[in-house]
């Protein structure tokens, strides 16, 4: 309801609760609903990995109709990290789809990205030109959320060019991520 009630009045109907976001100008993070989710689920572990919260958002719209593939810059907020670093670290996502009406899609380019074009604005990396690559895309579908019941994905989230694209009815996303140095020997690819 927090979420909804700022979307609302929000220009793209949209609003999320970013933590390390918080001393932005033009960020809410006076939402305490948010606030008190964060420290009561504020990590999953999956696996023996710890995911820590990254942030929790809701569009009462479609933002977004065609893909605009990317690889995450950081697990806080997926474009606000350190691109110089990108290729030693593994910033892996685990993204969970809170809505009960409508699935979540995830759309991927089954590419390597060390072996495409990629261009960065600021800490946003993206594909350099994704229309060459669409023969190459493909699509995971999150379902809704019934009851307690969530559905997710975890994927390596700067190794993989990836979208989400939103159905009629917008989106309700929570995202855990980490985001650490890669100790593995990846001499041929970054992530």
């Amino acid at each position: 309801m927090e979420l909804g009630a700022r979307a609302a009045l929000d220009e793209n109907r949209c609003c999320g609760y970013f933590p390390a976001l918080k001393a932005v100008p033009g960020i809410h993070s006076d939402l305490p609903a948010c606030r008190a989710f964060e420290h009561r689920l504020p990590s999953i572990v999956h696996c023996g990995v710890e995911y820590r919260f990254n942030f929790i958002r809701l569009s009462l719209i479609q933002q977004s109709v065609d893909p605009a593939f990317h690889l995450d810059s950081d697990a806080a907020t997926a474009l606000s990290g350190d691109v110089t670093t990108l290729g030693q670290r593994r910033v892996a996502r685990l993204l969970l789809n809170l809505s009960l009406l409508s699935e979540r899609v995830l759309h991927f380019l089954d590419v390597d990205p060390c072996c495409v074009d990629l261009t960065s604005d600021g800490s946003y990396v993206r594909a350099a030109d994704p229309r060459r690559l669409m023969e190459r895309s493909l699509t995971v579908v999150i379902p809704a959320r019934r009851g307690s019941r969530v559905g997710g994905l975890l994927f390596a989230a700067n190794g993989v060019l990836h979208s989400g694209v939103d159905g009629a009815g917008g989106h309700f996303v929570a995202a855990y991520g980490t985001d650490e140095m890669d100790l593995t020997d990846s001499s041929d690819c970054p992530a």
